[in-house]
């Protein structure tokens, strides 16, 4: 499962999950092997072990972090994925910034607007528009729009108009499609890039 498909979240806890117990599996398997082959908790078994906790609680942080977070609800994504036709669409997006965190069950990206759609009542829409706006302008592209909602309707009826629009451009060219296609496929990787 790719980092922006719905589902992800949930995937990404189980895989960090497994591979806590397994590190913290290793870092005990080396404790008991030189306690038992030598009698004693005083061996460099132990210290080797005592360092290898240091990974194991790294990966611990890493895993309570996705624990934080959860996908969206399943009925929503779909009536959501039943409006994606030209749109390029991102689930299951976390951002985290400095002192705040920014949760997107969607995203659409049509050219150069990208709107975001989020399930999290405490959640500041313009803080997360200023954002995310900021993060796209730093990695070179200049020029888009970025809207956040809150009301799924609003955030649909946004998505289908935008896609409309792209398809009743007279101007639209096969050249200027690519080039629309290439402008969103960068700004998703940009989200996905800073997204957990």
């Amino acid at each position: 499962m790719q980092k922006g498909e719905y589902g992800y979240l949930q995937y990404k806890r189980k895989i960090e999950t497994v591979k806590s117990v397994a590190f913290f599996a290793v870092a005990m398997a080396i404790f008991l092997i030189g306690y038992i082959s030598t009698g004693t908790k005083k061996n460099w078994f132990t210290v080797l072990a005592v360092v290898s906790m240091l990974p194991v609680a790294k990966q611990i942080t890493v895993t309570v972090l996705y624990y934080r977070y959860k996908s969206g609800t399943k009925e929503v994504f779909d009536r959501m994925k039943a409006h994606e036709k030209s749109a390029l669409c991102l689930s299951d997006i976390v951002i985290t910034a400095y002192d705040k965190t920014f949760e997107l069950m969607h995203v659409g990206i049509v050219a150069n607007t990208v709107i975001g759609y989020s399930e999290k009542e405490k959640m500041s829409e313009k803080d997360g528009e200023v954002y995310l706006k900021n993060v796209i302008e730093q990695n070179g592209y200049q020029g888009v729009s970025v809207k956040i909602y809150k009301k799924e309707k609003d955030y649909i009826e946004r998505l289908v108009q935008m896609q409309e629009h792209l398809s009743k451009d007279k101007d639209m060219n096969k050249e200027k499609a690519e080039k629309n296609h290439r402008l969103e496929g960068k700004i998703a990787q940009v989200i996905k890039a800073v997204s957990i």
